[in-house]
């Protein structure tokens, strides 16, 4: 005897249930998102100037900034270049 399913797919294909696959998929765009800001702050540099605050135990202003954009030049002046 075949399973009765009550679909209202006009395919008659079975449904998922909704409450097994929607926290892993949450979860997963969750993640998902989180990486890709984190991602962004580094890009923009976000993420290295608050490292930089918090190292040098500055708060956020015009002066620790140019302090860090400073740093962050000399940094990349001293990195040796492959190619």
């Amino acid at each position: 005897m075949k399973p009765i399913y009550h679909s209202s797919r006009r395919d008659s294909r079975p449904r998922l249930s909704s409450g097994a696959k929607l926290p892993s998929l949450l979860l997963m765009l969750s993640r998902f998102g989180r990486t890709g800001l984190a991602a962004l702050r580094e890009i923009f540099d976000e993420a290295p100037y608050e490292r930089f605050l918090t190292r040098h135990q500055l708060e956020a202003g015009i002066a620790s900034y140019a302090d860090f954009c400073r740093e962050h030049q000399q940094n990349k002046v001293r990195r040796p270049r492959c190619c």
